[in-house]
Order: structure tokens, then C-alpha cells, then sequence
């Protein structure tokens, strides 16, 4: 039996060496080519890999990993030998990427006899490894505001962690060990990968002898030229160093259309290999073919992702958005709100609200979505408030060391204005008021009086602006904010008389313009005329039910042709508004306007376009 497991043990050193798509030695198997794209690419992999088969090809790519996925990777190789791979992960915004994975290759059809006259046994070779990894993306802070700098996290590092046993017979060992990986990407064009494979190493004890796999250390450059919009070249380039062995060269290019076709070329150890990619949406097939001694070997992988990324959505809303009518509009905006969900997943509620409100204006008779905004915005509200109590309350205990009572006095009162509840803020306000000296008193009255004086007069200029320009409502806001602040003053008190005398005024006038339309059965100009009132008097009796009998006329006038050119002229409007072009969106919601001036998602959508207008002039 000694002399059997002497000799398993001699077989298995002897196979171990045989080269497979490229690698010999202990622990080969885990350098086989994990994937039929890198296998075409003569394994020049180090640098570009951006799915789960990085725990293979180096764990820093898996920092690239955009949704779950998983795949699967078969290999026939020679006589009865096969290579598998199977991977999974996922990805997270704030830890970076996970993965998992197990290879197996085994050969059968080995023959061991225990002496020269014994009958022959079969048995086999298996080897196997169940292997975990990370990977995640970093800035590098001395280099920002670099010129040739791109991205904002330019290095990825990652690591597999690896359980390793085989089997020769009924002999088998198993050891643990690790690999460590690091990319530099400063662009979307140029990236540098290196991998330190068992930098710690797996130690397999076979019968007496220890056998340790050998350290490697592969160095990546790629460089991907756009050709045109849809068209991309790749090339990527490997050096390979394994212990005690020479340096390994090999490479590859790679033709891509889209995401849709890649076409690849590479050559390793003086063997030439090529492949091709599909890729319909979420799924992904590759195939590699390699020309060797033993033969062509084909090497087939699958992959399946699932979900969309926010640049898919994005690209989904951008190609749909010119032919939508309003059912097609709410299927789409359910696109929208996937991505605000991730955004706020990621508490990122400005983009979040972005989305919402992209959503809203594709389907705009949906309520949930309105609700969700105010529930968005209400909760970055609170944030805000949140961060400028924290910081005024700093600023008041700041100054309270100094010394300077009136100071932090003036940023306790700002915490009270925004929370009433403060506690702190009440209790350090009575303490400051009891510490303060008669002419500090006497000093802190006078302030407050030239405070108010000041803060009236700002209140009345700006109101007086707003009634100038026939602003009536913005004008009776601010003078009645002002009122609330100085209950009494009779100064405001006359100015708000005055607005409401001219919005008195204004309703007459409309009334009777609205009237002379529906005389002549023109019932849009007569629509028109009413909710120019009822932008500036909201709450006038009467106002608002005589602009929804007036909808109601407009709607009944509508012929189906012209519904159908003002969805399509709406969704023109959206597209330009979400893209930015304020101007064209605003020419298309004075037309909408025209089509249908009743419409509630057109008036809306001009005062978001109004609001944008006077924030980017």
C-alpha cells in the first residue's frame, strides 16, 4: 500500500505539470482561464475583468461589479479531463463588491498497479476550491484636481480568499491561502491591473511531502479606443511571472459594437486564440477557441445579471420618451422611480427627488408619486434643519466661551425660531438673560428695535417689488410673513390692505373678461382669464368652481386629434425640460398651453420650466 500511495503521489506531481490552456505546476487549475472572454484574450484578463470571475482573474474587479449576477464557465480539455467554474455576486455602493465561487477540474481514467504483476485499478485526479472575494474602489485625495484624473475613486483593490483540496485516488490534502489584486483606472480608457496570486500560499501534504503552490505575479496594461459612438477597440496586454519559472508573455484585442458584440483575437505561449460575446440585456454568452499542441480546445461561458443600473434606466427613459402617450408615460416612469429608490437606498435624496419628480411629469395623474416626493423632500427638509440647528447651536456655545453673551443670544434665538422644543436653546437663553447688565440690556433692546425697523423695511421693499410687478399673491405672502413676525404694526398692516384692495380689483376685471368669453362660447380665453385671478387670489370664493366649470367646457371641446398632438407635444416638452433645454421646453408648454389650457401637467410643468429659467439666468 506504501508503494501505491509513492506512487499515487509521483502521478499526481507528473500531472500537475501538464499544461491546460497554458498552466503547469501545483495548483495549476486555479490559473486556468476562468472565462471564455479571457481565454480569447490569451488571458490578458488582470486589468479589464468586471464580473464575478474576477475572484480568478484579480478580486479588485469585482469594485466594477454594477448588479447581482451569476455565471457559469465548462471546459473540455484532453482526454478525460474537464474544468469548471461557477461564480456569483453582488454589489454594494458603500462596501464595494462580493463574490463567491467553486472550480473543479478532474481527470479520469488513470491506471495504478501496487506491484509490476497486479492487475490494474482505475482511479482519478480531482481538484477543487471553494473561493471567496472583495473589492472595492478608492479616491486618492493628493491626486484630485489632476488633470488627467477622470474618475473619483481611480484604484481598486481586492482580495480572494481561498479552500483548496484534491484528491489523487483514495489520497487526498487540502490547504487554505489567498490572492490579492489592485487596478488603476484615471480614465475610461486606460487601466493598469496587477495580481499577486498565492501571496499566501495553499500547502497540500501528500503521504510525507508538503507541496506548496507557487507564488505568481501577472502585470496588465489596457487601452480601449473609441472608433466611433458605437464602435470601441480594445487591447490589453499580460506579463506573467510564476516562481521559479521564466516571464510569460501574451495578449489580446478586442473588437467591440455596442454592448451588444465583442469579436477577439489573442495569442499565449506562441498559441493563437479567438472568441465572440453576445449580449441580449441581462444575459451574456461567450466562446473562446485555443489552438495548442494538444489540439483546439473550446471554452464556453454564461453569464446572467439581473436588475437595471441607473445608466441603464437612464438610457431606457431616453430612447422611450420620444414616442410615449400618457400609458406608455406611466410604464416609463416606473423606470424613473426604480432609480430614485436606489438613490435613496444610497441617501442620496437630491438625485432621488431629481427622479421623483422626472416620474411625476411622466405620469402625472399619479398621486403616490406626489406623495412620495413631499415625504422625500419633508425628510431632506428635516436633514437640513437638523444640520443648521447642530451648527447654530455650536456657534452660540462658541461664543458663550467667549464671552460674548449678545452674540450667542442672537444664535440661541435661531435655534428657537427653528425648533420651538429646543431645550437647551430655552434654558441657555434665560441663563444669558439673567447675566446680562443693565447696559447690556439697555444695548440688546436697542438692537432689537433697530433689528425690527430693519427687517420691516426689507420685508416692505421686497413685498413692494412684487406688487409692482402685478405679483399680488407673492406680495401679500411676504407682507404677511412680516405681520406674523411684528403682530401690530401698523405700517405692514396698511400695505396688506393695499394688496388686497388691487386683488379685489384684479377679480372684478377677470371675472368680467371670463364673462365676454363665454358670451361667445370661447371658453379657453375665458378659462385663461379666470386663472390669471386664481393664480393671485387662490382663495377668493367662487374663483376656483368657476375654472373647473371651465375646464370641463375646454375638455368637452377637444377633438381626439387634437388629445393626441397634445400628448405627444407634452411628452416633447418633458423630454426637453429633463434634459435641460428650458428654452425649447418652454416654447412647447406656451403651445400646450394653446392646445389645451385647462391642463393641470402642463401648468405644472411651465412653472418648473419658469423656476429653472430664473435659477440658470
Amino acid at each position: 500500500m506504501k508503494t501505491l500511495r509513492l506512487s499515487l503521489f509521483l502521478l499526481y506531481a507528473v500531472t500537475s505539470s501538464v499544461p491546460a490552456w497554458g498552466q503547469a505546476g501545483p495548483g495549476a487549475f486555479l490559473r486556468q482561464d476562468a472565462g471564455a472572454r479571457g481565454a480569447a484574450l490569451g488571458g490578458a484578463m488582470t486589468a479589464v475583468v468586471d464580473d464575478s470571475s474576477a475572484l480568478s482573474w484579480n478580486p479588485a474587479g469585482l469594485a466594477r461589479l454594477a448588479k447581482p449576477e451569476a455565471g457559469a464557465t465548462h471546459v473540455t480539455l484532453f482526454e478525460d479531463t474537464t474544468f469548471d467554474f461557477v461564480s456569483g455576486g453582488v454589489a454594494s455602493a458603500r462596501w464595494g463588491g462580493f463574490a463567491a465561487g467553486y472550480v473543479r477540474q478532474s481527470s479520469g481514467g488513470f491506471e495504478a498497479r501496487a506491484g509490476p504483476n497486479d492487475a490494474p485499478s482505475n482511479f482519478s485526479i480531482t481538484q477543487t476550491a471553494m473561493l471567496g472575494g472583495w473589492g472595492r474602489a478608492f479616491a486618492l485625495p493628493w491626486l484630485a484636481g489632476a488633470s488627467w484624473l477622470r474618475r473619483p475613486k481611480p484604484v481598486s483593490v481586492g482580495v480572494t480568499v481561498k479552500s483548496v483540496s484534491e484528491s489523487v485516488g483514495s489520497t487526498s490534502a487540502s490547504g487554505r491561502g489567498a490572492d490579492v489584486g489592485a487596478i488603476f483606472a484615471p480614465d475610461d480608457r486606460f487601466s493598469l491591473g496587477v495580481l499577486v496570486s498565492n501571496a499566501v500560499a495553499p500547502k497540500m501534504t501528500f503521504v510525507s511531502r508538503p507541496v506548496s503552490y507557487p507564488r505568481a505575479v501577472d502585470v496588465s496594461p489596457a487601452y480601449l479606443w473609441k472608433l466611433s459612438r458605437d464602435v470601441g477597440a480594445l487591447a490589453a496586454l499580460k506579463f506573467s511571472k510564476t516562481q521559479n519559472e521564466g516571464l510569460a508573455v501574451s495578449g489580446g484585442v478586442e473588437l467591440q459594437y455596442q454592448r451588444l458584440l465583442a469579436l477577439r483575437l489573442g495569442v499565449r505561449d506562441q498559441a493563437l486564440s479567438t472568441g465572440l460575446g453576445v449580449r441580449f440585456g441581462n444575459s451574456s454568452f461567450d466562446y473562446a477557441a485555443s489552438l495548442g499542441d494538444l489540439g483546439v480546445g473550446s471554452l464556453f461561458t454564461f453569464t446572467q445579471r439581473f436588475g437595471q443600473t441607473p445608466e441603464e434606466l437612464e438610457e431606457t427613459i431616453r430612447k422611450g420618451i420620444r414616442k410615449l402617450s400618457y400609458a406608455e408615460g406611466a410604464r416609463l416612469s416606473k423606470a424613473y422611480l426604480a432609480k430614485a429608490d436606489e438613490e435613496l437606498r444610497r441617501d442620496r435624496i437630491q438625485e432621488a427627488l431629481r427622479d421623483l419628480e422626472a416620474a411625476s411629469l411622466l405620469d402625472p395623474s399619479n398621486g403616490e408619486i406626489r406623495a412620495k416626493i413631499n415625504a422625500t423632500t419633508a425628510k431632506w427638509d428635516e436633514a437640513l434643519k437638523k444640520q443648521m440647528i447642530e451648527r447654530s447651536a455650536a456657534l452660540a456655545r462658541e461664543q458663550d466661551r467667549q464671552g460674548n453673551l449678545l452674540a450667542s443670544r442672537q444664535y440661541w434665538r435661531g435655534v428657537l425660531e427653528l425648533d420651538r422644543d429646543h431645550a437647551e436653546a430655552a434654558r441657555e437663553l434665560a441663563r444669558i438673560d439673567r447675566d446680562l447688565s443693565v447696559e447690556e440690556r439697555t444695548r440688546l433692546e436697542g438692537l432689537r428695535q433697530a433689528q425690527s425697523a430693519g427687517e420691516i423695511a426689507l420685508a416692505l421693499a421686497q413685498a413692494s417689488t412684487f406688487l409692482t410687478r402685478g405679483q399680488l399673491r407673492s406680495a401679500r405672502l411676504e407682507s404677511e410673513k412680516a405681520l406674523k413676525r411684528f403682530p401690530g404694526n401698523a405700517q405692514v398692516a396698511a400695505f396688506i390692505e393695499q394688496v388686497r384692495s388691487q386683488e379685489r380689483e384684479l377679480v372684478k376685471t377677470k371675472l368680467a373678461e371670463a364673462d365676454a368669453h363665454a358670451s361667445v362660447k370661447n371658453f379657453s380665453d375665458a378659462l385663461r382669464a379666470v386663472e390669471a385671478a386664481l393664480r393671485e387670489v387662490p382663495g377668493e370664493p367662487g374663483l376656483a368652481d368657476r375654472a373647473a366649470a371651465l375646464r370641463a367646457s375646454v375638455q368637452k371641446a377637444l377633438t381626439p386629434d387634437k388629445r393626441k398632438e397634445f400628448e405627444q407635444l407634452y411628452y416633447r416638452a418633458v423630454e426637453q425640460y429633463l434634459k435641460g433645454g428650458y428654452k425649447a421646453a418652454d416654447a412647447l408648454t406656451d403651445e400646450l398651453l394653446k392646445i389645451d389650457p385647462s391642463s393641470e401637467p402642463a401648468r405644472a410643468l411651465k412653472e418648473k420650466i419658469a423656476a429653472a429659467l430664473r435659477y440658470t439666468q
